[in-house]
């Protein structure tokens, strides 16, 4: 065999794809759909942790079915990268060919931890809230807290206003400059105090946290009610860290990740019985309902998993291939290694 190439897609070459956001949301929803009916592998991430409060996983997935794919995200979570003017979340994405193992692609993959991870909340809620959904509030005005308004709002299109706090004012205020521009058709409300914002929860019918892991909780059962759909992207903000009594469903994209993070202690108020720990897949699949009736609190542990990751970066490969995109870089030059 002679040269091999593979195509390299930096932040900016994803960018210039203008990849519309329902893809992403498509994208997403058939591979969950696929996790359920058994055609895919998901391997446990494995992480290391070499700072207090940082990670690098691997994370690598086989998709099976009609868009068949494998790949590995290798991403890593920084969060004292503010400081240093530098991404909190950065890595790799590598795709390979399912005939014959090689290394297709390797691209940036901030974009698609971004968007992966908002598609997924987005999904849940399309299957998972109740009908009428007006309102929300978002803790958290970061990037998580800007990419899921956006998203959130394209399977919501009842949804018309969003409340929306932080720690630091401030961020409230870049949020709603941001935001408010990208989405005149949503009224945005700041939430600065207390009072504020369990007014905020008491008018919503969707209630997401993403904030930075804490010390101690900021959602309490008592601050709930019912006919809502709890969405922790980030599992201290709550208590019980992510599953709480106050739930009647729980909804997770992955039952492995699940034990994996009951191990390391995520769930401090336990977890439902195995049987009662629904499936994303299997409720886009129709086995199981999202939600048997409006009075229900449900709450979900859908971070996002490898499949999405892989499934949205072979989308954003055949969209490169098509356009041009990307640089082809040589993997190597011939076949013969021995010298």
């Amino acid at each position: 065999m002679s040269k091999y190439e593979f195509r390299y897609l930096s932040q900016e070459d994803i960018l210039s794809l203008n990849i519309p956001y329902e893809d992403v949301i498509d994208a997403v929803e058939k591979v969950m759909s696929e996790f359920g009916k058994g055609t895919c592998q998901l391997p446990v991430k494995v992480h290391v942790n070499s700072r207090p409060g940082t990670y690098i996983n691997a994370m690598p997935a086989y998709v099976g079915g009609e868009k068949e794919a494998q790949g590995m995200k290798w991403v890593a979570g920084y969060p004292e990268n503010r400081g240093k003017g530098l991404p909190v979340t950065w890595g790799l994405m590598v795709m390979n060919d399912c005939d014959t193992g090689a290394v297709t692609a390797v691209m940036d993959a901030r974009w698609i931890t971004a968007i992966r991870t908002a598609a997924v909340t987005a999904v849940t809620a399309k299957y998972c809230k109740v009908k009428n959904t007006r309102a929300m509030t978002i803790i958290g005005a970061g990037e998580q807290g800007k990419w899921n308004a956006r998203l959130l709002k394209m399977v919501i299109p009842e949804l018309e206003k969003i409340y929306v706090g932080d720690l630091y004012p401030a961020a409230v205020e870049a949020y709603l400059n941001k935001m408010r521009p990208l989405m005149p058709e949503v009224e945005f409300v700041p939430i600065y105090t207390d009072e504020e914002r369990q007014a905020a929860i008491d008018d919503s019918q969707i209630l997401l946290t993403a904030t930075q892991r804490g010390d101690k909780p900021l959602i309490y059962c008592e601050m709930l009610h019912k006919g809502m759909l709890g969405i922790p992207l980030e599992s201290t903000a709550w208590e019980g860290k992510t599953y709480t009594r106050f739930a009647d469903r729980f909804v997770c994209d992955d039952r492995n990740l699940v034990d994996t993070y009951l191990k390391d202690g995520k769930y401090t108020d336990g977890l439902p019985p195995v049987e009662d720990q629904l499936i994303l897949g299997d409720i886009i699949n129709g086995v199981v309902p999202g939600r048997v009736s409006e009075e229900e609190f449900v709450i979900t542990s859908s971070h996002g998993i490898a499949l999405s990751d892989v499934a949205v970066g072979k989308m954003i490969l055949e969209k490169a291939e098509a356009q041009g995109v990307g640089t082809m870089l040589t993997l190597m030059e011939e076949n013969d290694i021995l010298r």
